[in-house]
């Protein structure tokens, strides 16, 4: 992991792999930059991706908003002297994802969203008890992902710590909270950027409908369903899940390079 200090914003944090291409991405509210290790590791050999750590919880972070996370994302771009990438991001990564390809088109080079919100989630702290015991948290934590051995007990005890200490409780509601105010349903139309959805066909947070929703709204988008995966499917399947991305690199890198150098962004 390379890390690197801002004086004036939230530290950067990131883990990557390979050389080319940058592709950044973003985690989920509840979630962390080394859930994308395996995929990391899949995507080195056809790109640089770059999994960033979004400062949801860094005090610095005044505003818990969508704009800020965006802004965040554009730091680091500028940071690493990275003209344009492609974004990608799960849960309220993907948010930020299509966030940022709206109101910076000429820096998002192609968009990877998966379970993405913006649409629709079924939210996760929604009438979380004041005091929810571990048992609560792994109950709730065994609906994101197919297959509840995927939830150890580490994550179990990380989540339910986030949900009692007090300052990292209200930024977790603040935060979901501007993703459920934020649709990005009546801007969808203004992506540009070559889409590729990768859903969980088992996914209760944002159900396949939600994916076929992106599809319809998104003019250039490409939609894969993997089997017996919930709403984590770069965790769930994540070899299967960097087969997709790494092929539709290699598919639509022609186009995006064009349309990078026409916006402007030539790497």
């Amino acid at each position: 992991m390379r890390t690197r200090e801002c004086l004036e914003h939230p530290q950067h944090r990131w883990l990557e792999r390979g050389q080319g291409e940058p592709v950044i991405l973003l985690h989920g509210l509840m979630g962390r930059m080394d859930h994308w290790e395996t995929a990391l590791e899949e995507l080195a050999p056809v790109c640089r991706p770059i999994a960033l750590g979004l400062p949801i919880f860094d005090v610095r972070l005044a505003e818990p908003s969508i704009g800020e996370l965006v802004r965040h994302v554009v730091r680091f771009l500028d940071a690493l002297e990275i003209p344009s990438a492609v974004v990608g991001g799960n849960s309220l990564g993907g948010h930020v994802a299509i966030e940022m390809a709206i109101a910076h088109p000429e820096r998002v080079s192609g968009l990877v969203l998966t379970g993405s919100s913006g649409l629709f989630e079924r939210s996760f702290t929604r009438g979380v008890p004041h005091r929810p015991t571990p048992e609560y948290v792994r109950a709730q934590m065994e609906q994101v992902v197919h297959d509840p051995a995927l939830v150890t007990a580490a994550w179990v005890e990380s989540i339910h710590e986030m949900l009692t200490t007090r300052h990292s409780a209200s930024r977790v509601v603040r935060f979901a909270r501007a993703a459920r105010r934020h649709s990005v349903e009546s801007q969808l139309g203004q992506v540009r950027a070559a889409t590729l959805l990768v859903w969980g066909r088992e996914d209760v947070i944002t159900p396949p409908a939600v994916a076929e929703r992106f599809h319809r709204l998104i003019l250039d988008s490409e939609l894969r369903f993997l089997a017996c995966c919930g709403h984590a499917p770069m965790l769930e399947r994540p070899v299967d899940w960097s087969h997709i991305a790494a092929t539709w690199l290699d598919a639509t890198r022609a186009r995006r390079e064009l349309a990078a150098r026409v916006a402007g962004g030539v790497r």
